[in-house]
């Protein structure tokens, strides 16, 4: 097994940044969408500050549990050798 060889198809992103990106994106839309919302009726700028301020540490808080949560891969290894052929 010294040419092993691996590739996944069909793969949606090139790489874990890319997923990862994609599944924040997902995952604060609704928030983004709540902060607008609540944004617009704020009545001062404390209020808006208040309002960024824990967006920002529900924000943090989405995007540890998307890098801590287990992700699993499920894989099938078809193999055919000829041991006779040396």
């Amino acid at each position: 097994m010294s040419r092993a060889q691996v590739s996944i198809h069909p793969a949606e992103f090139g790489s874990w940044a890319d997923a990862r990106a994609e599944l924040m994106n997902e995952a604060k839309r609704p928030l983004k969408a709540q902060l607008e919302a609540e944004i617009s009726n704020a009545v001062d700028a404390d209020e808006i500050k208040g309002i960024r301020s824990a967006y920002l540490q529900r924000e943090q808080e989405i995007e540890q549990e998307i890098d801590h949560k287990p992700l699993e891969v499920h894989i099938s290894l078809g193999m055919a050798y000829n041991f006779l052929s040396k």
